[in-house]
């Protein structure tokens, strides 16, 4: 007999920070969904009670957004209302994508606010049988009460046999009501050419009046949007206004052309963004169909051309000889004026744009035990501690020891990454031997550059000031830097290090390029779809660009810089006599 207890687990872990209580939030919205409806009663009625309390102590868009990634998946009816009785934001996330059978429909639908049975009237894949069900909740959901209220909850059940008639509790909800009855005469009036008279202030309860000067406005607001708002087309950032891209049968963007590719590169148009940077869920939703779509919203990391917002539109492309998917072609374009999104709440924007690095963190974490026990095993078998083994076993066990330590080093590098990206790395203020740490890191790599005909040359001035900052910080970002030169350097090659004073009073740590890195620009050797490293074995799992990208976040979070010269990579670091450099955080 099998026991699942992972509800309980979840509970019992501590929340007594935000980040932890958003993490609860998933998980046991996750447990939630994988249930179907059988789960432990219990356990279930205790979840949904912890949901109901954290809910005003999560962030609106992690809200939208798992709402969002829920509606995609076959979940329980209970799971359903729950979700749809938070903020219209959130509920409409659920119920315009949702699938439940006719049974589950008809046991929420008394459950659900006027606005989210709106939300399902404009729906055309119910069937019958609910729009019949929707129907019979006209008496209640197409009035609007004369004491709105401003509170930050939406209103109670309605039972549709007591005659009540609720409460509408925001303008937004009773928009949403209004334009559920109004949508035909709100496209007359806003086809008319004659001028619209001046709207007065709205007065509760003043019954058609008060509708038909909503409809005004509604008619209003299209006619000088649509008239006066279509040729804003600036740029938000940059000097670029549209460019064109390629993805391929994952969604993966593999060619774009007009901006730079760095930051474009790898992006997927069949996921929505979980954070503040890339697609909504317009794109994904065309792409499990093989449909077309066009204004759909993109968002670019970064400071260049390609940052900001975008205006995307795609079409599949299929093999002509066989039929077969083959990818998207896209382009893009500067939202207008009427299309850009404002946040309401800057702050809250702010912390939500964590949340994607915080799901790779998660990501981390359950790729570190499994790597962890490959690699242990593997040296358990290289060292015989449970039995002998033939040189060939031992060899093999030791190939795959090295290939986990790469593998744990580059989830490493991701989780920090993702820290540096949410300002959530921890950097302590510690003198540094940075010469000693150098000379130490050098020997590291040294024998294997040794063993493929190569050289790795270090020094050291004298007499050089210790470096402040976090010594992890501070070994990663020179270990990565050195390893990156050193894993392209060809035979009969040798990679000079040095570490000096500069005339700023800096400490200047040079890496000279590698010959296959000679002559290529800046901009190159940072876009992560560039790959020079071709069969070099110990080449960056990441990539290059990746590396160089941590290299430089590194850097400017412990107060120094990384310059990208023609013939070697320049950190400079500040030292003990100038601390006011030295950064606290990504």
């Amino acid at each position: 007999m099998r026991f699942d207890d992972r509800l309980a687990t979840v509970l019992a872990r501590p929340v007594d920070r935000p980040a932890d209580r958003v993490a609860q939030w998933r998980q046991l919205l996750d447990l939630l969904a994988q249930q179907a409806g059988d789960g432990e009663a219990e356990a279930t009625s205790e979840a949904f009670d912890r949901l109901r309390t954290l809910r005003a102590e999560v962030p609106l868009a992690v809200r939208q957004e798992i709402a969002r990634a829920l509606a995609g998946r076959t979940i329980a009816a209970p799971l359903v209302a729950f979700l749809a009785a938070d903020v219209p934001v959130v509920s409409g996330a659920i119920l315009q994508q949702v699938r439940l059978e006719p049974a589950g429909w008809l046991s929420i639908l008394p459950r659900l606010s006027p606005t989210g049975r709106g939300f399902l009237r404009h729906r055309r894949d119910l069937g019958p049988v609910i729009e019949a069900a929707l129907a019979s909740f006209g008496r209640t959901d197409m009035q609007i009460a004369s004491d709105v209220g401003e509170g930050d909850g939406l209103p109670p059940p309605i039972d549709p046999d007591d005659g009540s008639t609720g409460k509408v509790r925001s303008v937004d909800q009773r928009l949403t009501l209004v334009h559920d009855t109004t949508d035909s005469d709100a496209a007359t009036a806003a086809s008319e050419d004659a001028p619209t008279p001046p709207v007065q202030a709205l007065e509760h309860g003043v019954g058609e009046g008060q509708i038909r000067a909503i409809i005004t406005r509604i008619a209003r607001f299209r006619r000088d949007r649509d008239s006066g708002a279509r040729g804003a087309d600036t740029p938000l950032s940059g000097d670029a206004a549209s460019f064109r891209f390629e993805t391929g049968t994952g969604g993966v963007i593999c060619w774009v052309d007009g901006v730079p590719r760095g930051p474009l590169i790898g992006e997927t148009i069949a996921a929505p963004a979980s954070g503040r940077y890339g697609v909504d869920a317009q794109a994904p939703g065309a792409f499990r169909r093989r449909a077309p779509f066009r204004d759909a919203r993109l968002v670019v990391a970064g400071d260049s051309t390609a940052s900001g917002e975008w205006r995307i539109a795609g079409v599949p492309v299929f093999a002509p000889a066989d039929g077969r998917f083959r990818g998207y072609r896209c382009t893009a374009r500067r939202p207008r004026a009427h299309e850009r999104v404002v946040p309401a709440n800057p702050a809250a924007d702010a912390y939500s744009a964590g949340l994607d690095p915080d799901s790779l963190r998660q990501l981390v974490h359950e790729l570190r035990t499994p790597l962890n026990a490959i690699g242990g095993f593997a040296e358990m078998i290289r060292r015989q501690m449970r039995g002998p083994a033939s040189i060939a076993y031992r060899d093999r066990a030791q190939s795959i020891a090295e290939q986990a330590g790469r593998l744990l080093a580059a989830v490493d590098d991701l989780d920090v990454a993702a820290r540096l990206e949410t300002r959530r790395l921890d950097l302590q203020r510690a003198s540094v031997d940075l010469g000693a740490m150098l000379g130490s890191i050098c020997a590291d790599y040294a024998p294997a550059l040794f063993r493929r005909g190569a050289l790795l040359e270090c020094g050291v001035a004298p007499g050089l000031a210790p470096a402040i900052g976090d010594p992890a910080a501070l070994r990663r970002m020179i270990a990565r830097l050195i390893a990156c030169c050193t894993a392209l350097a060809d035979e009969r090659e040798t990679i000079r290090v040095t570490l000096a004073a500069s005339s700023s009073g800096l400490l200047e740590l040079a890496v000279g390029h590698p010959r296959r890195l000679a002559g290529q620009a800046e901009q190159a050797l940072l876009d992560p779809g560039y790959g020079p490293e071709g069969e070099a074995p110990d080449a960056p799992l990441l990539g290059l660009g990746f590396s160089l990208h941590l290299v430089r976040r590194l850097a400017t979070a412990a107060g120094g810089t990384m310059i990208i010269e023609a013939d070697r990579f320049v950190l400079r670091l500040p030292t003990a006599a100038d601390p006011s450099r030295v950064s606290t955080g990504g």
